[in-house]
């Protein structure tokens, strides 16, 4: 669950948020159902009151909606929106909607079920000719020179106290980071960014997204050090954005994909590069496979490198069975663990979050240093374990 400050920041980014405005106001009539899937604190759905729409259905699956509920009513669109906390696809309407408004991308679309989640929203909420906010986003790629996002990633596998660490820098090479800075910028590009995949709302079905032939040439020389992975935004008819390296003013919500080399490589300019990606869905995550070779010149025989990486070798690296060793340990719980205990035990649906804060409180009275952080201490356990 993001904190207030992000949903804020989310709303504060104009280069996002007015493209949205924008597309619900030519989208809203006096008559329209708006569903807003994901509606955080609400602002997509209390500006579809604002441009008058007769109902909006605000959906979103964790306490944000507290937020929410209490705009509507400040605002006075208390009686124009109805706040669902549910995940969308869970949530059955009384009516069609003529808008489906939603922002549920993370860093880059490929995120969680955003995808699953839109298609179930076009197949069993939009009316027919309804309108779809953001319609499509396209997806780029390019080979990058950034050292700076490279070093932060291998930079605790060095060779710490003299230590042999190659076999984590391997395992943090097959990962990939989110570039939310200004460190990589268009000048950091080695070769024109080629177009990965389009994204388009209006139809996609399939989560999965793979391109194994993005060919192009290195327009400089330099050192390659990963692939750069954004998007461009079509939010409604000629509005969207874009947080692509050559843009001066972008969308820094969502920040970039870096996805690096497993070892910096030296480009000279007119080098061949050939990148596939591909983003395979599965149980609501996505694992990202990525290869990139790059040949000298034209000479097709002439390979400098050919690299192939894998999220999936963190994802099994993270899944490791236990040493037997370890399953012979007699674990005792510590100070925590008994606070812990104890308000687990609390929880039986009767007792409120303020009651079971006062009796933690008695109970453990060196643990907190008033009654309001094991208020916050109760609540942040119950949504663990909700």
């Amino acid at each position: 669950m993001y904190k207030l400050r992000e949903y804020g920041s989310m709303i504060a980014d104009k280069v996002r948020m007015d493209p949205y405005a924008y597309a619900l106001k030519a989208a809203v009539g006096p008559d329209s159902v708006v569903l807003d899937i994901g509606t955080a604190t609400g602002i997509h759905a209390l500006l579809a009151a604002k441009f008058g729409a007769r109902k909006v259905y605000a959906v979103e699956s964790n306490d944000a909606i507290y937020v929410a509920r209490e705009l509507a009513i400040a605002n006075g669109f208390a009686d124009q929106i109805e706040f669902i906390q549910a995940v969308s696809t869970e949530v059955t309407l009384p009516e069609k909607a003529d808008v489906v408004v939603s922002d549920l991308r993370g860093v880059l679309p490929l995120f969680g079920n955003h995808i699953p989640s839109i298609v179930d929203a076009r197949q069993r909420h939009l009316a027919t000719g309804g309108v779809l906010i953001p319609r499509k986003d396209r997806l780029w790629v390019a080979l990058v020179e950034a050292r700076a996002a490279y070093n932060e990633m291998v930079k605790p596998w060095g060779r710490p106290y003299g230590l042999n660490m190659d076999f984590a820098r391997r395992i943090a090479l097959n990962s990939w980071s989110d570039d939310n800075s200004e460190s990589i910028t268009k000048r950091n590009l080695l070769m024109e960014p080629q177009e990965w995949a389009v994204l388009d709302y209006t139809s996609i079905t399939d989560p999965n997204v793979r391109n194994g032939n993005i060919r192009g040439k290195a327009m400089r020389g330099g050192t390659a050090t990963g692939l750069l992975v954004w998007f461009d935004a079509e939010i409604g008819h000629k509005l969207g954005f874009s947080n692509g390296p050559q843009e001066r003013r972008y969308a820094e919500v969502y920040g970039r994909g870096f996805f690096p080399l497993l070892e910096p490589v030296a480009v000279e300019e007119g080098d061949a590069i050939t990148l596939a990606i591909e983003a395979s869905f599965e149980d609501a995550e996505y694992d990202w496979h990525w290869s990139t070779c790059i040949q000298e010149g034209d000479h097709p025989g002439q390979i400098k490198v050919n690299f192939k990486q894998s999220t999936s070798i963190t994802g099994t690296f993270e899944h490791l069975p236990i040493h037997d060793g370890l399953l012979e340990l007699r674990p005792v719980l510590g100070e925590y663990g008994k606070v812990d205990r104890f308000v687990l035990g609390q929880m039986d649906g009767r007792s409120t979050i303020r009651q079971i804060a006062e009796l933690v409180c008695d109970r453990f009275p060196s643990s907190f240093k008033d009654l309001n952080e094991a208020c916050a201490y109760v609540y942040e356990l119950s949504q663990q374990v909700d």
